[in-house]
């Protein structure tokens, strides 16, 4: 049982320490979907250890407001996620595959979240807005999300993988909106299979998508993403590059940007 505050354990893109990263920041599929910080009470634990059926569950209460949020604000969430650990051993909340495991170890993963909230999305900020909704009063919308995850690593390469379906009811104009999104991103350290490539140089790829709402059309947001990484000390002192096709679609409008990102992340 753990009580307090902290990143709920819904999907794996956001459990992912910052510092754990294969790219410099996670995919345009987070701020849409994730549930951050939330004050909460959770249950967890792990059945059928080192067997067939290995899964470890997460279940709990959430505050619905948010980090430091006030709990008048919310009626509150209800979480739930089952991990199926299909080769018996539990993949670290950490991307990239470091430690190049002989034996393949990974996760096949659901998880809900139901409640009512006076926000719609969530960060590192606390509780806010999804674009296009207003401020709402108390309780004023129901949440409904559900995740779809898969994740696998062996020997240098790693995957990681969401799909997200979200719906916001507005109990007060007694609008819907739903919404649709996931990522899929893979890294391979191409040492394992050729001598002559570096031993630190992982190579890796990142394609996102998300429809903010799927009553409109032409509405999307997509990413493909090429990165690099340069492990000097495993995730506590690496350098990180990272190029990215960014496309948001509203229509009549087209937003396009390429980006170029250099990132030296040390931890001591």
């Amino acid at each position: 049982i753990r009580v307090g505050q902290w990143k709920s354990e819904f999907n794996r893109e956001r459990i992912d320490s910052s510092g754990k990263q294969q790219f410099v920041e996670r995919s345009v599929v987070t701020p849409w979907f994730t549930i951050d910080r939330q004050q909460a009470i959770m249950a967890s634990g792990r059945l059928g250890k080192g067997g067939r059926a290995d899964t470890s569950y997460w279940f709990g209460w959430l505050s619905g407001a948010g980090r430091g949020g006030d709990t008048s604000d919310a009626d509150g969430l209800w979480l739930a996620r089952a991990q199926w650990n299909f080769t018996g051993r539990v993949l670290d909340f950490s991307q990239s595959a470091l430690k190049r495991p002989e034996q393949g170890v990974g996760s096949v993963a659901i998880a809900a979240v139901t409640g009512r909230s006076g926000f719609t999305a969530y960060s590192s900020k606390g509780g806010g807005q999804l674009p296009g909704l207003a401020d709402g009063e108390p309780d004023q919308y129901r949440l409904e999300q559900v995740m779809i995850e898969t994740a696998y690593q062996r020997g240098g390469f790693s995957w990681q993988q969401e799909l997200h379906w979200k719906s916001v009811d507005d109990r007060l104009s007694g609008e819907t909106r739903r919404l649709i999104g996931g990522y899929a991103q893979a890294g391979m350290f191409f040492s394992e299979v050729f001598d002559a490539f570096p031993e630190p140089l992982e190579l890796a790829v990142r394609i996102a998508r998300v429809d903010p709402d799927r009553a409109l059309s032409g509405d999307t947001e997509k990413e493909f993403t090429l990165g690099s990484n340069w492990f000097f000390n495993g995730h506590r002192n690496k350098l990180t590059l990272d190029l990215s096709h960014v496309v948001r679609r509203q229509a009549p409008e087209t937003d396009t940007s390429n980006r170029v990102r250099l990132q030296w992340d040390w931890s001591f």
